[in-house]
């Protein structure tokens, strides 16, 4: 990412495979869309489809502001669609709230979460000074366990029958959290003592 980057200005990083930036309005395309009205994507989050409308996913993208909120999209380099985003809520007390969608149903089981959510970890522990990230899923959302579980997240606590489910049953819910200090430890054994941003 810029060294140059500012509180409110877009975000723009790179992984080995990806290049995120921070998503406007007119990225809503209608693959964007979709995603939101996909039963199989929105399983993901417990939720069934939202039926949005292109204005729908336009408002929400806006009330992203590169501040306190994130909303990343995942692109292949060249492309100019994405294929996911990230999305990220800073918080009181130096919390991160995160959650990924990978849209591009060619993509899930090739390890997108894990490289990119790396980047945006060291984004957001080295350069904003966030003391932990979090993030809360469904009981079922088994591949956000194991990518959680894959990075040193530790699991945290179960909020047990927690939300309604898209078909009605009662979700558990799971709570994942890394701590800067881990993570910046983890960061030093995978980089061979390398501390850098």
């Amino acid at each position: 990412m810029s060294d140059q980057w500012e509180p409110g200005q877009p975000v723009g990083m790179k992984t080995e495979r990806f290049v995120l930036r921070s998503l406007v309005p007119k990225d809503a395309s209608d693959i964007y869309v979709s995603w939101w009205n996909d039963a199989e994507i929105q399983q993901g989050f417990g939720a069934g489809p939202r039926g949005w409308s292109k204005e729908d996913a336009q408002r929400h993208i806006a009330r992203f502001n590169n501040k306190t909120s994130f909303h990343l999209g995942i692109f292949l380099p060249g492309d100019t669609l994405p294929l996911g985003f990230f999305a990220v809520f800073l918080e009181r007390q130096k919390l991160a709230r995160t959650n990924i969608l990978i849209g591009n149903k060619d993509y899930w089981g090739k390890d997108v979460a894990l490289e990119v959510r790396t980047r945006v970890l060291n984004f957001l522990f080295r350069r904003l000074g966030v003391e932990k990230v979090y993030g809360k899923i469904h009981g079922r959302n088994y591949a956000s366990m194991y990518n959680y579980t894959a990075l040193g997240f530790t699991a945290e606590g179960v909020q047990r029958s927690h939300i309604d489910g898209p078909d009605g049953e009662r979700l558990d819910v799971m709570l994942y959290g890394i701590l800067r200090d881990e993570w910046i430890a983890r960061q030093r054994v995978e980089e061979g003592g390398d501390d850098s941003i």
